[in-house]
């Protein structure tokens, strides 16, 4: 089903069915595995999941995940690592952001896991970047541009604290 569906009344699937269920799909996968949700979900369920990398819309939905920072905790400790799509994949939302701006949306969205013993910097060792979404609703241009503006954000902040 569609992650952001997981714990409504669209997706009436018991939470450990939807766990056995990735469980059985990771099984099969050999290499790292990784999910991705575009929206606000039952992060719970994903984070006690096997995944190794929980990819997520950071720039619309951060709030969404730091709702669970005990689980973000324990996913972080076992090795997990989060994919911050901090880049919008709206071109309107796009031509609004500069590289401080974003960068300033990410660490606001890093901060509340902060106040529950994750360090700043294990959120960034352990955090990848990347778009909002998927860039095909983009002009090419304007996919370039949102790629640009996510290595100059990753270099910033590698330099910033020296990673």
């Amino acid at each position: 089903p569609y992650l952001v569906s997981l714990g409504s009344v669209f997706t009436p699937i018991p939470e450990d069915k939807v766990a056995a269920l990735l469980e059985e799909v990771f099984q099969g996968i050999k290499g790292i595995k990784g999910l991705h949700c575009c929206g606000s979900t039952d992060w719970p369920v994903l984070l006690g999941t096997t995944t190794d990398i929980l990819s997520f819309d950071a720039y619309n939905y951060a709030s969404s995940l730091s709702t669970y920072p005990n689980e973000v905790k324990s996913f972080l400790q076992r090795g997990g690592n989060i994919a911050w799509g901090i880049v919008p994949n709206d071109a309107e939302a796009l031509a609004k952001e500069s590289l401080s701006s974003l960068r300033d949306r990410l660490e606001e969205a890093m901060a509340p896991f902060t106040q529950n013993g994750i360090s700043f910097k294990q959120i960034l060792r352990q955090g990848l970047l990347t778009p909002s979404c998927g860039l095909a609703a983009l002009s090419p241009e304007a996919a370039c541009q949102a790629l640009e503006l996510l290595a100059r954000l990753s270099h910033n902040l590698r330099r910033r604290y020296t990673l």
